[in-house]
């Protein structure tokens, strides 16, 4: 029970929050001009694979649609959607190392590039499962003492904290910035960037807090209802 009412809250978050964790390390590499934390894109990579298959694998057990285990993975549109995400996360697992990254030669980063497509699957996933942010109840915000509060809708948390991710990876942006660091007018970059830096912490912030709360529940063997 603490499975089937979790699972999907705890695995489904903590992933979310993984892969946006390491989408994070390369704008930071191009706002700071720092790389001594870039292994850490590997090490989150790896554990979002490593959480989006339990999700899956405990989906496939536990959940309550209907079709036996095909239905609780791919029974509805957002669960496909998830799927998706899943079968593609294999294969960056499997090549996350350097042993693959020598044997797929001039292969290997593009591979890796597949993490983009699972980036906007998620986002797919999300508005479905959550009625495009609009839906009310169990997916959506849920809590009736919550009201409808806009950041308590997981796909507006994920697009919050996607928007700075994907402006900070448009070619004229980087051009920008490196112009910038060239004439050593660093602060104007990181003034430019602090909204978007903001935007980020306030939409990851509630992906955490609820992380914590929920995962408290889910040890503690009383699920939340929300």
């Amino acid at each position: 029970n603490t499975m089937d009412g979790a699972g999907a809250d705890v695995l489904g978050d903590g992933a979310e929050a993984l892969l946006l964790l390491t989408l994070l390390i390369t704008p930071l590499i191009t706002v700071t001009r720092q790389r001594w934390f870039t292994p850490l894109r590997r090490w989150y990579g790896i554990m979002f694979a490593v959480t989006a298959i339990s999700d899956a694998t405990i989906a496939s057990i536990t959940t309550g649609f209907a079709g036996g285990v095909f239905g609780r993975i791919a029974g509805h549109s957002f669960l496909l959607a998830g799927l998706t995400m899943v079968v593609l996360a294999i294969p960056l697992l499997a090549t996350a190392n350097n042993p693959a990254q020598r044997w797929l030669g001039k292969y290997w980063k593009p591979l890796q590039k597949m993490t983009y497509v699972i980036w906007g699957l998620l986002f797919v996933h999300l508005s479905l499962l959550e009625g495009f942010g609009f839906q009310h109840g169990a997916n959506g915000s849920g809590h009736p003492t919550d009201g409808d509060p806009v950041f308590h809708q997981r796909l507006y948390q994920y697009t919050a904290c996607s928007i700075p991710l994907l402006i900070l990876r448009l070619p004229p942006v980087k051009r920008w910035i490196a112009e910038q660091q060239k004439a050593d007018r660093d602060w104007l970059v990181y003034l430019a960037v602090v909204p978007f830096a903001v935007l980020f912490v306030l939409g990851f912030s509630f992906i955490v807090n609820e992380e914590i709360f929920k995962g408290i529940d889910a040890i503690t063997l009383h699920p939340s209802d929300e």
